[in-house]
């Protein structure tokens, strides 16, 4: 495939759950084992899922990418005679949408517009235009039956009208067919899947852990792990409205220690980035484990006049405030340093 540069600038919807797909599921990193796992017969026979990039979206204002669609992945068909571009249209809905194909067909017009420009407006039979696959990803709690076909927006045409309408199908993906016991796909993929479903259903304040322990089990690399987890972490404030306690607390189940406390400080700078005020809280959260860690040792080396390096590090790793307030009373009773590290251990 030719190689084209890709728009830098990723647009931000202002629906956190089209926003969230966008970093996640729509993301050619993570979207190929997304759709693979959502097992449409037509994208895993036919098209190259695991090559997909982010098409062009230079023929789109600002104002046009906040509205008309969520992504664009380009790739090829798996046919490699005939070597055919693909464009996969990809838009979330968490309810039924009637004009949803109309949507989808003004981006994909632009685009191919977009690529026939860039031929040079070629009328030698020598244009090949990429073949436009448009797909609908849906976790909403109403019913839809998903066949979404676009002469269904003219119902009442007769049989010489209907033939001037264009007409295409589209796939349709629909994530309530999948239970959170049996999610499919890589752990990364289910921690996508299983936050969607439970922003929608409600669920999702209380079983944040169960979403991060997919992450931490992943094998993606520290930095790509970290990331899906702040991406989660907003994802999860902005639909659950927790509480920076909240979600301090369904991080420390699954990252620990020093860990955590570096997870809970990236979070807090990403939180900022989005202008998100719940990062402020997150940093208190750190501050105050350190002020208690602090304070514990303060009252040790008072006592003791040295605290060695072990007791240091294992005080650290604490992420549990109540916890740490048990050693603060400890620290300042216990009569020798033994009888501290005793329980420390």
């Amino acid at each position: 495939m030719e190689q084209r540069e890709t728009d830098k600038q990723i647009w931000r919807p202002t629906n956190p759950h089209d926003r969230f797909c966008r970093r996640t599921a729509f993301h050619p990193l993570y979207a190929p084992d997304f759709l693979k796992s959502c097992d449409d017969p037509v994208l895993t026979k036919y098209v190259d899922l695991d090559h997909l990039q982010e098409a062009p979206t230079t023929h789109l204002s600002d104002e046009l990418k906040e509205v008309i669609m969520d992504a664009s992945l380009a790739t090829r068909l798996l046919d490699t005679n005939s070597m055919s571009e693909v464009i996969l249209f990809l838009e979330h809905k968490s309810r039924p949408s009637r004009t949803v194909a109309l949507q989808l067909l003004t981006e994909a017009v632009l685009s191919l517009s977009y690529h026939w420009l860039l031929s040079n407006r070629s009328e030698s039979g020598t244009f090949k235009p990429p073949i436009p696959i448009m797909i609908i990803v849906y976790n909403g709690s109403e019913d839809w039956d998903g066949e979404i076909w676009f002469q269904d927006l003219y119902p009442d045409l007769t049989d010489e009208l209907r033939q001037l309408v264009p007409q295409f199908r589209v796939i349709f993906i629909n994530l309530r067919r999948f239970k959170y016991g049996n999610l499919p796909g890589k752990p990364e993929t289910q921690a996508i899947i299983e936050s969607l479903l439970r922003a929608t259903d409600g669920t999702f304040i209380d079983h944040l852990p169960n979403v991060l322990r997919h992450v931490a089990e992943s094998n993606l690399n520290e930095p790509l792990r970290w990331d899906l987890t702040k991406t989660i972490s907003i994802y999860y404030t902005l639909t659950a409205k927790a509480t920076s306690d909240q979600l301090a607390q369904g991080i420390s189940t699954v990252f620990k220690g020093q860990e955590y406390i570096k997870m809970i400080e990236e979070i807090k700078d990403s939180y900022i980035l989005e202008g998100i005020e719940i990062g402020e809280a997150l940093g208190e959260v750190r501050g105050e484990l350190k002020g208690k860690i602090q304070t514990i040792l303060t009252f040790l080396h008072a006592k003791f006049h040295h605290v060695p390096d072990e007791v240091v590090i294992e005080l650290n790793k604490r992420t549990d405030p109540t916890a740490l307030d048990s050693l603060a009373v400890l620290s300042a009773q216990c009569k020798t340093l033994d009888e501290f590290t005793k329980v420390l251990k």
